[in-house]
């Protein structure tokens, strides 16, 4: 009894240093079980552009249908979408200055390295079809917004998708058991568990910089709320949900709840929250940009320009909008994983040991962080939009004016 009161995130990180720790102790005896992970990956890599193709083609014909609502609903989000791009470049520009990326790799120019990567796409079919799932999905969603059976047609894979993602709760903790076996065999304990610890220390630190940008600049400064207050009743208490769950959909009551505790008008909190709970994470778009130089050139050693990021962000902005609601990542840091495989032009078995890698890193502690910041932020966007609500409806202040009159 006491067993099924321990929050999922603990079994999940548990597995994970378990993993970790038997793989780099017995890498020869558990490298069958590391190269059967490997096979189970490379599976599911051949299914993420079917992936990318239904999650996104409803999310984005939702998008398309919720902008036509009004001028309210179209400036919600154009600020999500805006808000992630700005996340998106934080990520690149702090990452790659981080890590010494330079702008194109060594021995060619910008313009060469762009049309040459751009070339391996058409050449490899394998690395074209997730930039192709996400171009179609967009033909296809923007469609959908006008054809109501369309529309309710991929709505149906959307909750499909979401369904799934629920039932993968009960089996994360032996998946990340078998990623971290699979770090374990590759790099050992002690340094897989140095990765690691890396990465969750500089999620944290990028998390923390979205974090003080939205409290003291759009909180703080724009929307003019008491800091302290807004900290107390309404951060603090949805952070810690929102790292517990490590869900933006489990954490929308909580996070409904609290925002409308700090002031936040219900019709602003009841369209502003449940929408960016699910197409607003944009702490998601800083981090993931921003994994991929640790990923790829401190933990592989590999080449990586800014040529590579800078082509990489807008799929990756996409990604953060219409990601499903899979635990650790697995819409997420899959999608964005086998792109940056295919850009670098990985081959098998580089290729799902790369997904894999990245899959392990960016689970636990990292997706804590992540999560908190994303839910948070949905919060503080109410914030800002209950201050200029009435600049949206002026017709409906008029009428409160008179009323209260």
């Amino acid at each position: 009894m006491h067993l099924r009161k321990v929050p999922g995130y603990v079994w999940t990180f548990i597995a994970l240093v378990i993993g970790i720790t038997s793989g780099g102790l017995l890498p020869d005896l558990l490298r069958p079980v590391a190269t059967g992970t490997a096979f189970f990956i490379r599976v599911v890599i051949m299914l993420v552009p079917l992936l990318i193709f239904v999650a996104l083609s409803p999310a984005i014909a939702t998008l398309v249908r919720r902008g036509l609502a009004g001028r309210f609903a179209a400036s919600v989000i154009l600020w999500y979408v805006v808000s992630s791009a700005l996340a998106g470049l934080i990520g690149l520009i702090t990452s790659s200055l981080l890590f010494g990326i330079p702008f194109s790799s060594e021995g060619s120019g910008a313009w060469s390295e762009a049309v040459s990567m751009l070339g391996a796409f058409t050449e490899q079919a394998s690395a074209s079809l997730p930039l192709l799932a996400i171009l179609g999905s967009i033909i296809l969603g923007g469609v959908a917004a006008w054809i109501d059976p369309l529309y309710r047609f991929l709505s149906k894979f959307e909750k499909g998708i979401s369904a799934v993602g629920g039932k993968m709760g009960y089996i994360m903790a032996p998946l990340v058991l078998l990623f971290g076996i699979t770090l374990g065999v590759r790099f050992g304990a002690k340094m897989g568990m140095g990765h690691y610890l890396t990465m969750t220390v500089y999620t944290a630190a990028l998390c923390s910089v979205w974090f003080f940008f939205y409290v003291f600049f759009i909180i703080g400064y724009i929307a003019k709320r008491p800091i302290k207050k807004t900290l107390t009743e309404y951060y603090i208490p949805t952070a810690l949900f929102a790292a517990g769950t490590c869900s933006s959909l489990a954490t929308l009551p909580v996070n409904l709840v609290n925002v409308k505790k700090v002031g936040v008008r219900d019709e602003v909190a009841d369209f502003v929250v449940p929408f960016g709970a699910i197409a607003n994470m944009n702490a998601s778009a800083l981090m993931y940009v921003a994994y991929a130089p640790f990923v790829i050139s401190y933990v592989f050693g590999m080449d990586l320009s800014w040529v590579t990021l800078l082509i990489a962000t807008p799929a990756l902005v996409l990604f953060t909008i219409a990601a499903p609601g899979l635990p650790v990542g697995m819409g997420t840091a899959l999608w964005t994983a086998t792109l940056f495989a295919s850009m670098l032009g990985l081959e098998e078995p580089m290729r799902s040991n790369f997904v894999v890698t990245w899959l392990a890193l960016s689970g636990g502690l990292p997706d804590m962080f992540r999560t908190a910041t994303n839910c948070t932020g949905d919060g503080f966007s109410a914030i800002l939009f209950d201050k200029y609500f009435d600049w949206f409806t002026p017709g409906r202040a008029k009428e409160l004016a008179t009323t209260q009159v």
